[in-house]
């Protein structure tokens, strides 16, 4: 890594908790790279990661707290903000009431318990993340359908993997690795991708279902139409683990292939295409991302893929979609 001292550390771009190797020269981070003894990452990084001596350094970050004034941003210093800030706290709940504050953050997990604990000691309930509008409804619905959040086995090697609404070898959130996919496809994963754009991750998909944007609900119930009319569910699964079969079945008559097809704007055949390599090629993965939570009936349409999961044999299994993923 050139000169200066390397600093061992873990990046925070997401919680993803990759291990990187920093270089330090002259007080200044100069170059971030993976760490090859990280148990997640194995020497691996994305380019958040990379960019963090850009980010840190730029001419353009703010390193003081400004206030603003009729005439523009004022440098103030760190004691004038936190005590004007506060003095502000105790005036809102003096005059309305604690829950009269929200607190709000992105994605920067490291300070999240200190929020939590700050709302708390000042009596509100109110804080906002990035969760609400990305992971909260499958974590929500994950645990109301099975008990907890099913996230793909990348490491039990699965057979087929959907990548639906998510272009991880581009940008991807948290414990999905864009790397984890690509090395499955290396040792010879089948893939199918459901996604309205062309993207090069299309080009090497065996099915792409380019959908209608907004449609997938009506695609998720086209493909649980056609296993179940083909019989290609797990009856060992269903029999064992599933409660409400029978109705499951019949609801799932009143969306069938054909009106998918019409909704979803794909051919009948590539739905079925989908549904027989992701029914036939045990284990396998769904590997969904936040455009699911991102559009309409989210919660509903979270429900149908879990529920694709569970009828094809492949949740909470190795290479499926276990509750919980440890590095090995």
């Amino acid at each position: 890594m050139g000169e200066g001292k390397v600093i061992r550390s873990v990046c925070r771009g997401c919680h993803g908790g990759c291990g990187v190797l920093v270089r330090v020269e002259k007080g200044k981070v100069t170059e971030v790279k993976g760490d090859p003894r990280g148990p997640i990452n194995r020497g691996r990084i994305c380019i958040k990661g990379k960019m963090a001596p850009f980010l840190a350094h730029h001419p353009d970050r703010l390193t003081v707290p400004l206030r603003r004034t009729a005439q523009g941003w004022k440098e103030i210093s760190w004691d004038e903000a936190l005590g004007e800030i506060s003095e502000r706290f105790l005036v809102i709940r003096e005059r309305w009431g604690a829950e009269a504050l929200a607190l709000g953050y992105g994605t920067g997990r490291d300070n999240e318990a200190f929020i939590y604990r700050f709302a708390n000691l000042f009596g509100t309930p109110n804080v906002l993340t990035a969760g609400h509008v990305c992971y909260g409804p499958r974590i929500a619905t994950g645990i109301s359908m099975c008990g907890n959040l099913p996230v793909v086995d990348y490491e039990g090697k699965p057979r087929c993997i959907m990548v639906w609404g998510s272009n991880p070898l581009v940008s991807h959130p948290d414990e999905y690795k864009g790397f984890y996919l690509a090395d499955s496809l290396r040792g010879g994963s089948q893939l199918i991708v459901v996604d309205p754009r062309k993207t090069p991750l299309t080009k090497r998909a065996d099915v792409w279902l380019p959908l209608r944007p907004g449609t997938d609900g009506a695609l998720a119930w086209g493909m649980l139409n056609v296993i179940i009319d083909n019989r290609w569910y797990d009856e060992g699964f269903v029999a064992n683990h599933v409660h409400g079969w029978e109705e499951f079945c019949q609801r799932a008559k009143e969306y069938p292939l054909s009106w998918a097809a019409e909704v979803t704007g794909l051919e009948p055949r590539r739905i079925e295409q989908a549904s027989d390599l992701f029914s036939h090629s045990s284990p396998a993965a769904i590997h969904w991302g936040v455009a699911i939570e991102q559009g309409r009936n989210c919660t509903n349409n979270i429900r149908l893929l879990i529920s694709l999961m569970a009828i094809t044999g492949n949740l909470d299994v190795p290479g499926g979609t276990p509750s919980s993923i440890h590095p090995r």
